[in-house]
């Protein structure tokens, strides 16, 4: 009932915020038809998802073409750019009068892989289900993908005049780094890219009590590395155990890392995201300067974090391994120093067999400007849909695209433009990943008024 209840509110409240859109909007007064929107984008968002497009291996290129085709329905020219065998990426434009520098769409159409007997449904099927649609890439990333296919659509359809070209790139192996994908588009093809601004994942919409909490647009991100930690021992006959087994090795250094306290590091985004935050998230206190919380999700923010997410080791049932191993998925705060993180690590976990190997990034881009054009209008956006929630500037604890478009000069705003409770919001990547029906409607209203307004 709880569920229904914050469904029923949130509905009433979005029922109001678009009547007072189509009072104050100019631009919305020829208004698309939404009932068949939805079922369009229902419909497209259910071909995308059964599409497997897990990475590995990717196959990006079914997804690729399942909008080429989209967008050859609507008289829309797309290209699809193949970089290798089932590898490839897809550009799309709507024309604009040019008087303005373009706006550049960007969702990926890979997704991570998944454990089928954790799911409820076919994580491939796009089920319908309780006013929800299910799937791998519902909200990572192919619903964000298919809310914004459907708005240029609309655009088109309503002959919307727009001053400036909206491109749509939809990306290949950004779940596994982004080389095959937004990295090798700029490098080969960046004049195409070049836009005022960039509109990306990462931001979000949250939800509480079935009223909108706020919203944080994404101007930053932390950094993402993948430390091996490996541990090393004697091998031999597994009847004769030895005190060096790698194995304990490993574990021993793992409950180190677990009891590692992270000191809370503040970067200019995350000062006024949580300043701002303490004034009506009861889950922050703001004290002299500091941040008190116990929020996963806040603590992530603050910290430079380590989750183990794979562990192997040994070669027979018999044999005692010589070597053991995590993976080490750390995010790093912008301005971080990654040697300097590690030697971190190899204080807590103490003196040792054990060795540390990881892959040395660039440094990160400074965040996108709240001053900037994209910012301003996402925000102008969303206080028309969600009146009275707060607008913050967010540092996103994940790694997307975004990095590799700032570093190129693109200004970059991620907002997942469906509003998430916390249940929804921790599906990302796990089991029954899931958006709301009414809450990719919500999307592609956001989406299809932001590209007016800034078509103006």
């Amino acid at each position: 009932m709880m569920g229904d209840e914050r469904r029923t509110g949130w509905r009433a409240g979005f029922v109001l915020a678009a009547l007072l859109l189509i009072i104050c909007a100019a631009a919305w007064a020829s208004q698309p038809d939404w009932d068949e929107a939805q079922t369009e984008l229902t419909d497209l968002l259910q071909r995308l998802i059964r599409t497997d497009t897990v990475n590995p291996p990717g196959n990006e290129i079914a997804a690729c073409k399942v909008l080429n085709a989209f967008f050859d329905g609507e008289g829309m020219h797309s290209e699809i750019y193949r970089k290798a065998k089932g590898r490839g990426n897809l550009l799309a434009r709507l024309s604009g009068d040019g008087n303005q520098k373009p706006i550049l769409l960007a969702a990926h159409t890979d997704v991570v892989p998944f454990d089928r007997e954790e799911w409820s449904v076919s994580p491939l099927s796009g089920e319908i289900r309780d006013g929800y649609l299910y799937g791998r890439g519902a909200l990572d990333d192919k619903g964000m993908l298919a809310v914004e296919a459907m708005a240029m659509a609309l655009l088109k359809r309503q002959n919307v005049s727009l001053h400036r070209d909206v491109i749509l790139l939809a990306t290949a192996d950004e779940e596994a780094g982004g080389e095959s994908g937004m990295g090798w588009m700029l490098e080969r093809h960046r004049s195409q890219l070049d836009a005022a601004f960039a509109l990306n994942e990462g931001g979000r919409i949250v939800i509480k009590n079935g009223k909108p909490l706020y919203i944080g647009i994404q101007t930053s991100e932390k950094v993402a590395y993948n430390i091996t930690l490996i541990a090393r021992g004697t091998s031999g006959h597994a009847s004769v155990p030895r005190q060096d087994n790698a194995i304990f090795e490993l574990g021993r250094a793992l409950v180190n890392l677990e009891a590692l306290s992270a000191q809370p590091i503040f970067t200019p985004v995350t000062r006024t995201f949580f300043e701002s935050l303490a004034s009506f998230d009861p889950n922050v206190r703001w004290v002299d300067g500091q941040v008190a919380t116990r929020d996963p999700l806040y603590l992530a923010l603050l910290t430079n974090t380590i989750s183990p997410t794979i562990i192997s080791g040994g070669v027979k049932s018999n044999v005692l391994p010589a070597t053991a191993e995590v993976n080490l998925n750390c995010r790093l705060l912008p301005g971080q120093d990654a040697d300097d993180f590690v030697k971190s690590l190899r204080q807590a976990i103490g003196s040792g067999p054990y060795e540390f190997q990881y892959t040395p990034r660039a440094a990160p881009p400074p965040p996108s400007s709240t001053e900037g054009a994209g910012f301003i209008l996402l925000e102008q956006v969303c206080r028309e849909l969600f009146p009275g929630a707060p607008v913050l500037p967010y540092l996103s604890p994940g790694m997307s695209d975004a990095t590799r478009l700032r570093r190129a000069g693109i200004p970059t705003y991620g907002l997942l433009p469906f509003p998430l409770d916390e249940d929804d919001a921790w599906r990302l990547h796990g089991k029954d990943e899931r958006v709301s029906v009414e809450g990719l409607m919500v999307g592609l209203r956001l989406v299809y008024r932001l590209l007016a307004l800034a078509g103006e």
